[in-house]
């Protein structure tokens, strides 16, 4: 079903203030993979700094696993606190835009368009080099149809967010356990 030309029912409100509430928790994801992300680096670097000394105590192949499973954690993190600043502007972005066309100015310049909402999109979209005119154009050609469908695709995000700091966390933690189980005796 189509949300096209319709208003928003209260099931829309509802669901809106749902999502957005978790997605909203990915402030804290965020701070958390920041933290993660300095953490990793201090460790690698001061592994890689020491690494003759750390040998001495830490058998090759421990090593080598430790150190190849903390790098990709850092990725994964990394990945974590970008898809937060993401999450993050899209929402301010979202709120911005909504505050200002539920204003009375927004009200009389949205009555006061004499274009189509589907030939505004396809304008909308002209400054952006592609990939981005394709991404736009598709979310607000999606936002024509399904008015939640950019709270979904905060919460898809979230939902990935939130993926990826835990495998950065189980990948953090197994590397550690890996050097750790091969320490010599």
């Amino acid at each position: 079903m189509s949300d096209e030309g319709n208003v928003l029912t209260p099931e829309h409100v509802f669901k809106r203030l749902i999502w957005r509430s978790v997605a909203d928790s990915s402030v804290a994801l965020e701070q958390l993979a920041t933290w993660f992300v300095t953490g990793i680096a201090a460790i690698l670097a001061l592994l890689l700094t020491h690494i003759d000394s750390v040998q001495k105590v830490v058998s090759s192949s421990g090593l080598r696993w430790g150190l190849g499973l903390l790098s990709v954690a850092l990725l994964f993190a990394v990945v974590s606190r970008q898809l937060g600043i993401a999450l993050s502007t899209g929402l301010a972005i979202t709120r911005q835009l909504e505050a200002t066309l539920q204003s009375e100015q927004g009200q009389k310049l949205m009555s006061a368009m004499q274009i189509s909402p589907r030939d505004l999109v396809a304008q909308m979209q002209e400054p952006f080099l592609w990939p981005l005119s394709a991404m736009m154009r598709k979310a607000a050609e999606n936002g024509l149809v399904d008015y939640l469908s950019a709270d979904k695709r905060f919460v898809k995000l979230f939902c990935l967010q939130a993926y990826s700091f835990w495998l950065q966390s189980i990948l953090a933690a197994s590397g550690m356990i890996a050097m750790a189980f091969s320490i010599h005796k």
